[in-house]
């Protein structure tokens, strides 16, 4: 199993925001997780990603523990450790986090030279043909401010992807989007599954693009998950 995270509680403060979650996801499978603003999707993502600590519970990304508890008592990974499991998992943030100041070809270069300590020409030439199967060959001199909502996505996408990670987490991925741009994320989303055999984890309250790209559907209320759907049972729930 590529993703494990079983048990996780997390509170702020007297609010319990996770109670008892568990999350699986093999590799070069699709799972969204849905459910309303409040629900704990968030903290779920932020916590499996390493940047919350849950309380308690256990999170492995391909057997490599980020948190785990035993005999009631709850270790996390080590700096160094934490830093190796990231390499093998990406994250796409609703808002893209791109650099304003810096072209396309440049944010997408930055964790590869800066983090992985790969050689600025190995970098572009990996940065160049990730751009070029997102179709955004022609955008690599480009600045963020010049590109569309979907444009701004992809180069999300290849920035988290050009680290070759085994888990990829998205965070609203179409809120920007319009209706055509939703159906080519879908087809984006099932290639980096099916061809590159990445392990995807969706939130998302869009319930039409969930039904297309998903091969499951977790729902989650009040930081529990009360339901969980196939692809098959989830389309027959949603229709056009």
């Amino acid at each position: 199993m590529l993703l494990q995270a079983e048990g996780l509680f997390k509170a702020f403060n007297d609010t319990i925001v996770l109670n008892d979650i568990s999350i699986n996801v093999e590799c070069g499978e699709v799972v969204s997780l849905v459910g309303q603003s409040g629900a704990g999707k968030t903290t779920v993502l932020r916590c499996i990603t390493g940047l919350e600590k849950c309380d308690r519970g256990s999170i492995a990304i391909n057997n490599k523990y980020i948190c785990k508890t035993e005999n009631g008592i709850t270790t996390y990974a080590t700096k160094n450790e934490l830093a190796i499991i990231r390499h093998e998992l990406g994250m796409v943030f609703q808002s893209y986090h791109l650099f304003p100041h810096m072209t396309v070809l440049e944010n997408v270069t930055l964790a590869l030279t800066d983090v992985y300590k790969v050689m600025p020409t190995e970098a572009n030439e990996e940065a160049v043909k990730m751009l070029e199967s997102l179709g955004l060959g022609e955008k690599i001199d480009s600045k963020p401010s010049q590109l569309s909502g979907g444009q701004k996505q992809r180069v999300a996408i290849a920035r988290s992807c050009v680290t070759k990670p085994k888990l990829l987490c998205f965070d609203e991925p179409t809120a920007a989007l319009d209706s055509a741009l939703v159906v080519e994320m879908v087809k984006i989303i099932r290639s980096l599954a099916r061809e590159k055999g990445i392990g995807i984890l969706i939130i998302s309250h869009d319930e039409k693009f969930v039904r297309d790209v998903s091969d499951r559907v977790l729902f989650i209320e009040h930081g529990k998950i009360t339901r969980e759907m196939t692809s098959e049972e989830y389309k027959s729930v949603i229709r056009d």
